[in-house]
């Protein structure tokens, strides 16, 4: 059936096969929300119910979601651009941004827990927009009532403001767990670094280097559970320690734990391997199979398969005495054509739900046995309901794009409030410059850094350059974590990120060669640009000392109030104090 509403937006049209829709519009204070209903004679099972609507959206230059990676101009509504969503992967928000970086139509959804998506295209005929919302957009439970709200918010102010506006309505709706302290200190990572070729005597070497640089944390990942290092998920699905690198488990973790780390392990949460004694257990309860991973996918509609996930993590936590997990490859629960249709032994159809009662039991069970477990999920299952169970979110693997984990750090922090947001693991290359190696650390300052190298191989002045940005990330970590985050042109990934807290800001330049520093008395400004000068408008006068990227002071000098040049090198950081 079909209802049409009309709104400050236009005409809305709603249409919903088998169920009646209903649309209502309000205003609340600063956005409108548009409020679908449905109802049904009888449950039923809903299928691509769309909201539907045209619009000319003035000042309109860009267009931003929460994918980091995402062509930034504008697609015709032949080809619109989609923000697919569910509980385990995505996020339900898009925005118009204006050249200036200010909002011009943001939609978002209420609904981030059932499958859906949002999209927008250019009408070319009329210059206009067209604007899609679709919801069950997969398998779900049938009902007879539902509820679901677009919010729509039109406020010309930094559109990053609206995003978090947004996402406080989803922290009321999908209430985030708790970040304990210790999720915000630096990780050494072992998996770009060692990939699969983690030994008991690598991870010590490294962590041991790690611990004199303040990580405090080591995540082992991939590679312990098996002796086959082709990258592949075959032998996963058993996770019995391979002894052959890792002979005591305990023991390594006892080790780590005196060089004063937290440990944290590495599962593939959905895989069960085709080599493990699992797979023939599980048989005719996979959603479907991996070929080129020689794996399935299972399948936690079945109350026994979640039961086999979360006993495992649990005895291995308590017999290792585990600090934490990363979980890996929740986003690849999903529906396909060849996933059980026969409910028989299901404790519920609906997948999103069943994703939601896997981790809810592993995370109770493991906070549990630890308060402050940490609980570490990458994009792109960091929306808001899974920012109930995890309490680290990471940048999406982008392995020496710095490009990609400045995008992705700033977009996740502009959704995920308290929640710790962590880098993709940093890598370079030891042949490269102290200046490039320090680019990378630039990139993800407002962030907490993941670093993934062979601290052995660096030479000394990637060394002084490590050394010099955690150290500063770790004296600003109360401003870069908890302060005000400010990120300028969305359409160039970010050129200008400012945190501002208590009369102190940080600004880091990755484009344009230019800052403005204004309403803090003191002043950090981080040259990630590919110029050896920043363009400087300031409010007042200061006294500064410049750094190169190594920490070596290269320069002092006074910053007049207004427009002046000030050299910073490459890499280089500016401390600035009122003068």
């Amino acid at each position: 059936m079909q209802t049409v509403l009309q709104t400050p937006f236009g005409e809305m049209t709603a249409n919903a096969d088998g169920f009646t829709p209903t649309l209502t519009w309000e205003k609340r204070g600063a956005y409108d929300a548009v409020v679908l209903e449905l109802c049904a004679d009888a449950p039923a099972t809903p299928r691509d119910v769309t909201v539907t609507w045209n619009c000319f959206v003035p000042d309109a230059h860009c267009v931003v979601s929460p994918d980091s990676t995402e062509f930034r101009g504008f697609s015709p509504d032949w080809g619109m651009l989609h923000v697919h969503s569910r509980s385990a992967s995505g996020v339900p928000i898009l925005s118009l941004v204006s050249h200036r970086g200010a909002n011009c139509m943001t939609v978002a959804l209420s609904e981030a827990g059932e499958a859906c998506r949002v999209a927008c295209g250019v009408r070319e005929e009329e210059i206009d927009f067209a604007f899609e919302v679709r919801l069950f957009t997969q398998l779900t439970t049938p009902i007879d009532r539902y509820r679901a709200e677009i919010w729509i918010d039109t406020r010309s102010v930094p559109f990053g403001d609206v995003w978090q506006d947004v996402r406080a309505q989803w922290d009321r709706l999908y209430p985030p767990c708790d970040a304990p302290e210790c999720a915000f200190d630096p990780v050494y990572s072992c998996w770009y670094s060692l990939h699969q070729q983690v030994t008991t005597d690598e991870v010590l070497r490294q962590c041991r280097l790690a611990a004199e640089y303040g990580m405090k944390t080591v995540i082992v990942d991939d590679g312990w559970q098996t002796g086959d290092n082709n990258r592949g998920y075959a032998f996963c699905g058993d996770w019995e320690v391979c002894k052959e690198k890792i002979p005591d488990m305990a023991e390594l973790v006892r080790q780590v734990h005196d060089l004063g780390m937290r440990f944290v392990l590495w599962y593939a949460v959905p895989l069960i391997g085709r080599n493990s004694k699992a797979f023939q257990r599980f048989c005719g309860r996979y959603l479907y199979e991996i070929n080129g991973l020689n794996c399935s996918v299972l399948d936690p509609r079945y109350p026994d398969c979640r039961a086999y996930l979360r006993d495992f993590y649990l005895t291995a936590a308590k017999a290792w005495d585990l600090d934490g997990l990363k979980l890996d490859f929740i986003d690849s629960f999903r529906l396909t054509e060849t996933s059980n249709t026969d409910t028989t032994g299901m404790d519920c159809v609906n997948l999103e739900e069943a994703v939601q009662r896997l981790l809810a039991e592993v995370t109770d069970a493991l906070r549990a046995f630890k308060s402050d477990f940490l609980i570490e999920f990458r994009q792109s299952y960091v929306g808001p309901v899974m920012r109930r169970f995890g309490n680290m979110l990471r940048v999406g693997d982008c392995p020496y794009s710095a490009l990609h984990n400045r995008s992705g750090s700033v977009t996740l922090r502009l959704l995920s409030g308290g929640t710790a947001v962590h880098s993709d693991m940093l890598e370079w290359n030891s042949a490269d410059s102290a200046e490039n190696a320090a680019l990378q650390l630039a990139s993800i300052l407002f962030c907490v850094p993941q670093i993934s190298v062979r601290m052995e191989t660096l030479p000394r002045e990637h060394h002084d350059t490590l050394r010099f940005y955690l150290d500063f990330w770790k004296a600003h970590r109360d401003v870069l974590m908890q302060g005000k985050l400010t990120a300028e042109e969305p359409e160039h990934f970010w050129s200008r990120v400012t945190a501002q807290k208590d009369g102190e800001g940080v600004t880091a330049v990755y484009g344009g060669q230019s800052a403005a520093l204004r309403g803090c008395e003191k002043w950090s400004l981080v040259n990630a640009s590919g110029s050896d000068t920043l363009l400087v408008d300031a409010d007042r006068a200061f006294a500064c000392e410049v750094s190169d990227c190594t920490g070596a002071r290269v320069g002092e000098m006074t910053l007049p109030a207004g427009l002046s040049r000030l050299p910073i090198p490459v890499g280089g950081i500016a401390s600035l104090r009122e003068a």
